[in-house]
């Protein structure tokens, strides 16, 4: 039975919550046994301190890297002696950059798929010398021949028991491991389980639908974590899950929730040490006590390989000889989280084991694609119509249009969505590279189209259109608190990538409205109201149509089109066909933000208000965009909404007082938008 704290966390339990603990000194732990525990998560394809869609590296705060990662770990290794280390990896990390996805999906994969190259992830772990790893939901997006490939390549077992193969019922991956070291002269068995979220189902649906089943974490845990205790002195859980919001007391198996964290701690017993992850945040430490009376500690270290936790643990003999986790104070576990930023060196054999393959991928992303007319920016994308997302949702529309010819499907409207994924991509007036558009577009969703009433398309509008922070009637939009609203199942915001923007169609997000009633002047490109019972196609990405966001409607939607092809391929093959990206071409500013109600069309024969239109309707809008959201009158703050998701919020609101006079006359003039419309050419490019 485990030693615990004098100061009891039972009513944690009772709470469903959990206690930050301080981070203690390393210098506390009093004798015994001592082991180290190493953990990354969320690397997605970081080795180097290089970004690689700006062709620069990653300074200050920023820096980041598996090479210096693996600096830290030779120093502990060092310090404490080989066996007294243990590495783990907690997932994803086959994914994220231009590396993983030239060996993962491009030129490079047929190398790794044929055994002739080794994938560059698994060369950092082996080169690094990690000790478990556990599959995360990207290790499933490239297929799973080439997660059958990578694990092939690592030297470390990788783990997962609730990836059940539907044929056999048996776990897909390896359930759990169990690690024996000798340390001052004891033998020391640490049993190291892995899970990951059932969200993969609907992600990756496409490679797992009728081969592989996601199982509930909390439920496989509590089959498994007997059996790993039964062979070890510690049980390590690697949890690629993040930091849950479900009271265990609601807490239903049958919802396969996705962060679960809180419940796998509190909810089965025997586990000494959670790893989450899968959320990107930096929790080092936080400390439960489960269903059992034990304490159980979590550690979550920060993503992209900025950073790690090191969990020292102190090893006594209970009773029976048996080595156990000591909880008394002074002796009690100690987590010390590591970055990136304060690691002087990078490892040269890391360095050195991936120069090739890094070399090759910055040639790859820095291949000339074509001229842009202008500068093109997502700065704003999130908020207000912009042609690079327009660039986008035409390349999709016109993929999608041209393979319907012929079909049942050839004259129904084809609209498509897109989502601001980056707020610092940016092509630049002159060349565009791949890493511009790479920039752009970061994941590999490939292209799909479904077809849906006018109805849906409101409700997916109206879904999409809660991202945004309601503010007072009339009240100006402010850039920097008005997204990533917090909702119930959203409790840190809802992310920009879980915001999509139609092209297609005309509309108008009313934020003054709660959310659900935001939609308004929903038209199609002639004027004409869309009727429930229009029928569209709409261009979307595979993420999207499987469920991914929980959007209503479209992952039942029929589906008219799936060649499975990359987006992002799409995006340079159309550009490179060209030669030219003109604006001119795929622009067409068909939304915008207002906080001012409807006008009520006067009765004809009225006369207009001073300063107004004599003719019912809405005045002419300006030639140009404006950058900047013009101000209404009422310059009420928005609440602050939770964290940005994608780098700082860019302050871009302007001073209300200085516009104060033009704002009061666009008003009266009866101009409702916020962002202003473009005047559109006669015709639209689908």
């Amino acid at each position: 039975m485990r030693t615990l704290r004098a100061a009891s966390l039972l009513a944690v339990v009772a709470l469903g919550a959990a206690t930050a603990a301080p981070l203690a000194s390393a210098a506390a732990l009093d004798d015994g046994v001592e082991l180290t525990l190493v953990s990354t998560t969320d690397t997605h394809g970081h080795v180097y301190n290089w970004d690689y869609f700006a062709n620069a590296p990653y300074e200050g705060e920023d820096t980041l890297g598996l090479t210096r990662v693996a600096t830290e770990v030779d120093r502990l290794r060092a310090e404490k002696g080989d066996d007294s280390v243990l590495v783990f990896d907690n997932g994803d990390a086959i994914q994220g950059t231009p590396l993983t996805y030239y060996y993962g999906l491009g030129d490079g994969a047929a190398g790794v798929l044929s055994g002739e190259t080794t994938h560059p992830m698994a060369t950092a772990f082996n080169t690094i010398g990690y000790d478990a790893q556990v599959v995360g939901n990207h290790e499933f997006n490239y297929g799973l021949d080439m997660l059958s490939a990578y694990e092939g390549d690592l030297n470390a077992p990788l783990l997962g028991a609730n990836v059940i193969d539907v044929a056999t019922g048996d776990p897909y991956q390896k359930p759990f491991t169990v690690i024996e070291r000798e340390i001052d002269g004891e033998t020391v068995r640490v049993g190291v389980l892995g899970l990951v979220t059932p969200g993969v189902r609907v992600w990756d649906k496409q490679y797992v639908d009728g081969v592989l089943e996601f199982r509930d974490m909390v439920e496989t845990a509590k089959e498994w974590v007997p059996r790993v205790q039964a062979e070890a002195d510690v049980v390590v859980v690697l949890a690629h899950t993040g930091q849950g919001t479900v009271p265990d007391a609601e807490y239903d198996p049958a919802d396969l929730n996705e962060d679960v964290v809180n419940n796998i701690a509190t909810q089965v017993p025997g586990i000494d040490v959670v790893v989450a992850g899968h959320s990107h945040q930096d929790v080092p430490e936080t400390l439960y006590t489960n269903v059992a009376g034990e304490q159980v500690l979590v550690t979550q270290p920060s993503f992209w390989a900025q950073g790690l936790t090191e969990v020292t643990l102190n090893l006594v003999k209970d009773a029976a000889g048996d080595l156990q986790v000591d909880w008394t104070e002074g002796s009690a576990p100690v987590v010390t989280p590591v970055y990136a930023r304060d690691i002087a060196e990078e490892s040269t054999a890391v360095v050195d084991a991936l120069a090739e393959q890094h070399a090759t991928t910055i040639e790859y992303v820095n291949t000339p694609v074509a001229e842009s007319l202008e500068e093109l920016s997502a700065a704003t994308s999130r908020y207000e119509d912009t042609p690079i997302i327009d660039f986008i949702n035409n390349v999709q529309a016109e993929t999608v249009d041209a393979a319907l010819e012929g079909t049942e499907w050839a004259d129904v409207p084809v609209i498509s969505q897109a989502s601001p994924f980056s707020r610092t991509a940016v092509f630049p007036k002159g060349q565009v590279t791949i890493r511009d558009i790479a920039g752009l577009y970061i994941y590999e969703n490939t292209l799909r189209g479904v077809e849906m009433t006018g109805a849906e398309v409101r409700d997916y509008l109206e879904y999409s259109a809660r991202y945004f922070n309601q503010v007072a009637p009339g009240a100006a939009f402010d850039p920097a608190t008005g997204t990533n609203a917090i909702t119930a199942d959203r409790p840190t915001g809802i992310p920009d990538y879980n915001y999509d923007a139609l092209s297609g169609l005309d509309y108008v997000i009313d934020i003054s409205q709660p959310a659900g009633s935001r939609i308004r002047d929903l038209t199609q490109l002639d004027g004409t109201p869309v009727a429930d019972d229009d029928r569209f196609v709409m261009a979307v990405n595979n993420y999207r149509q499987s469920g991914g966001g929980a959007y209503p409607a479209v992952a039942a939607a029929p589906l008219v089109y799936d060649e499975r092809l990359e987006i992002r391929q799409l995006l340079i093959d159309w550009a490179s066909a060209r030669g030219v990206i003109d604006q001119a071409d795929f622009f067409d500013q068909n939304w915008s933000l207002t906080s001012v109600a409807a006008e009520v069309p006067a009765e004809p024969g009225t006369p207009g208000q001073p300063g107004t239109p004599d003719e019912p309707g809405t005045p002419e809008p300006t030639e140009q965009p404006t950058a900047t959201p013009v101000p209404l009158p009422s310059a009420t703050p928005v609440p602050v909404a939770g964290g940005s998701h994608s780098g700082p919020l860019a302050n871009t609101g302007v001073d209300a007082a200085s516009y104060a006079g033009g704002a009061a006359l666009l008003l009266l003039a009866g101009i409702a938008l916020t962002v202003l419309r473009r005047r559109r050419s006669a015709s639209h490019s689908e």
